[in-house]
């Protein structure tokens, strides 16, 4: 089975590829690597004692094994990670291990430090593993910026699963903002790819594709019907 690696910053980064792990499961092996546990995102007390570690960590647990996905920690320090020699080499080897078909990262605009550094990261690490897979780009709702995605992924009849796996990020769903920023963005995707009437993600790809190459990915998943599934904008004559 081929694999596909997604590479997030923290624990409910995931949030923006969740349609995509439940589109793939039983058809590629997905694996998640965290850069951290998400030390920082319960308060300065939680980190302290490390509770927060404790709890995030067992959160994106229950949301990789609800989508499927294998699961791999940098152990980086949330506000503390940088793409240094030694964390670049550390997630090459990963990635020279897994051989992934796909890396989907973080698009390395954005307003969260730790989000711009994974994204670059993840392009080093994929040039040190001396992998040439295919690469994709994905957002994170309000935080990213300037981001203009050519790849759409339906992920209409599959919303409200996504949404029930959201919720298991419980310490940061709060008030429910985490839902809904990625509804509203999700509902924009589907209205930006002008063939979609409901929800998809967006992502954008690092090399265009030509037309009448190899299959992608996203064209070995499975489509909802024979009218919807994927669209790509822009594919290169």
């Amino acid at each position: 089975m081929n694999t596909i690696a997604i590479i997030p910053a923290h624990p409910d980064d995931l949030v923006a590829c969740l349609g995509l792990c439940l589109r793939a499961k039983g058809v590629f092996d997905v694996h998640v690597i965290d850069f951290t546990h998400g030390e920082r995102g319960c308060g300065a007390a939680a980190f302290a004692d490390g509770s927060a570690k404790t709890t995030r960590t067992a959160e994106e647990e229950s949301v990789c094994a609800a989508v499927g996905a294998s699961l791999h920690w940098l152990d980086e320090i949330d506000g503390e990670a940088y793409a240094s020699r030694e964390t670049c080499g550390r997630l090459a080897a990963i990635l020279a291990d897994l051989k992934p078909r796909a890396v989907f990262a973080h698009w390395p605009v954005d307003i969260h430090g730790d989000h711009a550094m994974a994204g670059v990261a993840a392009l080093k690490a994929v040039f040190l593993a001396g992998l040439s897979p295919e690469i994709y780009f994905f957002e994170e709702a309000y935080q990213t910026k300037r981001f203009t995605p050519d790849v759409f992924l339906d992920i209409s009849d599959i919303a409200e699963r996504k949404r029930e796996i959201i919720r298991l990020y419980k310490c940061q769903y709060k008030d429910g903002g985490i839902e809904r920023h990625e509804v509203v963005s999700n509902q924009a995707r589907a209205l930006q790819s002008m063939l979609f009437r409901g929800e998809a993600e967006g992502f954008l790809s690092f090399v265009q594709p030509m037309q009448g190459q190899a299959r992608t990915v996203f064209q070995d998943l499975p489509a909802p019907d024979a009218e919807h599934g994927i669209r790509f904008q822009g594919a290169r004559p």
